[in-house]
């Protein structure tokens, strides 16, 4: 094998070398990226919750309201009747009862749905 032979092999171990060290660079980046995606999701920061605006219990009473589009919608539970009433703030003026359910006749039809359903 003469010299320039040897030269020639050897540049050509270098350079591959001086690429092999250069990968685990981008290794690293992509690692950095996947762990920040892990702990995104896993703090839940782009999860959408629903929230109540405001929930309060007075008495036997307790009492949620929420966005309705146009109108407040207030939630009411009277544990004592044990019934559920729904109303709607019409213009921040006017409460209009939308519906009322007896919690027991409403939990007997839930029950119902679920066991006619797979």
């Amino acid at each position: 094998m003469s010299l320039e032979q040897s030269n020639e092999i050897h540049t050509a171990a270098e350079h591959d070398s001086q690429g092999v060290l250069k990968q685990p660079g981008w290794l690293w980046v992509s690692a950095g990226i996947l762990a920040a995606l892990i702990v995104v999701q896993g703090g839940g920061l782009f999860e959408s919750k629903a929230y109540a605006e405001m929930s309060t219990t007075s008495g036997s009473y307790s009492m949620m309201t929420t966005d309705g589009g146009n109108d407040e919608i207030l939630v009411v539970v009277d544990s004592r009747q044990e019934s559920l009433m729904v109303y709607r703030s019409m213009n921040g003026t006017t409460l209009e009862m939308l519906e009322k359910e007896e919690l027991s006749s409403l939990f007997s039809r839930a029950r119902a749905r679920a066991v006619g359903s797979p």
